[in-house]
């Protein structure tokens, strides 16, 4: 184990350490649910370190994964018995160009870095998500969501290109032109097929104001009715809605206490404006089957965007859940799930979330969505429990996950994920031969983020590198 530190340091500028409480700090991610030990943590200081460090793990048959925020939930960005490189200090945001509507930055660099140099010169990305402290590389490698994101696609949709380090330890910049295949796998590929260390992303300019309104629902159908209508129409510029459980009593006639639930759901949806005398609230509402318009609330577009979740990782596990389905699927699945629900967690401090996305809008080949709709819902369910209580709750929450595969869904892969490969073959459908091909192109000895995707095969040559390896150590 020292000589692979002494190595490292030998071959690179930046940091290489296996001291347990670095390894330690790297051996959970935000999710709470695995835990993995990596053998060294190297903090490179340029893309030339993650090549020197790539260069040895290939030579040396070790696993390698890249880390920044840790924000991953389903131990994406673990790594056991390889090398973990910790981003954090690729956090610089090296140019903003104003007139071309592009901000360049590492991927190490946090949302919340990019939000507080562009937002004073009245710019933002396109697609933000509800929460800045997760980092660039992160949310690209799986896609990145948020309210917008049925009218702009996710994070990677607006990439607009990417500086990639290869499983050779070529450092190449990739685009929808240069190195387009690369590109439009690493892009939401979970850092399968290359690590990303720098990003090119779109801006656009924003109005300088914003009108939320907050409408009750006491009916999924009229719900799901109005959002398709609004989406469809494009009468709004963000949109999000939540499931609220209402306790009405209790039933014995089981044999069980049982408790009797009515759901009611909130829609919140906001129009960007330069002027609140430019929005006419009739319009925007009109034939929507809501039953209460609860509040209507007028704020700044920096105010607005300002994230209004806070997330507490400690003692805590998170196993959160994505599913995507076709908009005629969705009020079965959405109605099943809420009737399972409370037979295994609290709703009453269990976070969920309703959304919808487009399918032209989201091009990226490793975002898989139903393709046989335009419209597509998202339901996600958002536990943060005691890690005690963590593997009845998934079990339960797999149930839900398999019933999304047999309706035609897909899974948000940077959520906890179970799948066997017959599952992951469903998640991708047709294309899952060629992620295969590509995996074995892109990194035919299988030494990125392993242990999170289950191909259908990986090189001879790996298996007799990592035997030689073992044997070396």
């Amino acid at each position: 184990m020292n000589g692979i530190v002494q190595d490292l340091k030998c071959l690179i500028a930046g940091e290489v350490s296996d001291s347990l409480e670095l390894l330690t700090e790297v051996s959970q991610d935000f999710g709470g649910i695995y835990q993995k030990s990596p053998q060294v943590v190297v903090t490179p200081k340029n893309p030339r370190d993650i090549a020197q460090t790539v260069k040895y793990a290939s030579a040396k048959g070790l696993v390698i994964s890249s880390r920044a925020a840790g924000h991953s939930l389903g131990g994406q960005s673990l790594n056991q018995d390889g090398i973990v490189l910790n981003m954090k200090n690729l956090d610089g945001i090296r140019d903003i160009q104003k007139d071309q509507l592009w901000f360049k930055a590492d991927a190490g660099t946090s949302w919340n870095q990019v939000v507080d140099a562009c937002v004073p010169d009245g710019l933002v990305p396109p697609v933000l998500t509800n929460y800045f402290g997760v980092s660039l590389g992160g949310t690209h490698s799986a896609g990145g969501i948020g309210a917008a994101s049925f009218l702009y696609g996710n994070q990677a949709d607006n990439c607009l290109g990417v500086e990639v380090v290869t499983a050779e330890g070529d450092i190449v910049w990739c685009t929808p032109e240069e190195n387009s295949e690369l590109f439009n796998h690493v892009l939401c590929g979970y850092n399968q097929f290359g690590i990303i260390t720098q990003v090119q992303h779109k801006l656009r300019v924003y109005p300088s104001q914003t009108r939320t309104y907050l409408l009750f629902y006491d009916d999924l159908d009229a719900l799901l009715h109005d959002k398709r209508i609004l989406v469809t129409e494009q009468r709004i510029d963000h949109l999000v809605s939540f499931p609220v459980p209402c306790l009405q009593g209790i039933s014995r006639a089981t044999g069980f206490i049982q408790p009797l639930i009515q759901w009611f759901y909130t829609l919140r949806i906001t129009v960007e404006a330069n002027s609140l005398e430019e929005i006419d609230d009739k319009q925007i509402l009109a034939g929507l089957n809501f039953y209460r318009h609860i509040h209507t609330e007028d704020l700044g577009f920096a105010q607005f965007i300002e994230p209004m979740i806070q997330v507490d990782s400690k003692e805590i596990a998170h196993p959160w859940m994505d599913v995507f389905l076709a908009a005629s699927s969705a009020k079965d699945y959405i109605e099943t799930t809420l009737k399972k629900l409370p037979t295994f967690l609290d709703i009453s401090k269990t976070q969920m979330g309703c959304f919808c996305l487009v399918n032209r809008n989201n091009t990226k080949p490793m975002f898989r969505l139903p393709q046989e709709e335009e419209l597509i819902v998202g339901f996600g369910i958002y536990p943060s429990i005691p890690k005690s209580q963590v593997q009845p709750i998934l079990a339960e929450l797999k149930k839900l996950s398999n019933l999304s595969l047999e309706m035609g869904g897909k899974r948000y892969l940077t959520c906890w994920i179970d799948f066997t490969i017959q599952q992951w073959q469903s998640q991708f459908g047709d294309y899952w031969p060629e992620v295969n091909e590509i995996k074995s192109k892109y990194d035919p000895k299988g030494i990125f983020n392993s242990g999170f995707f289950e191909y259908e095969h990986i090189t001879h040559q790996f298996i007799e590198d990592v035997a030689k390896s073992a044997i070396a150590v």
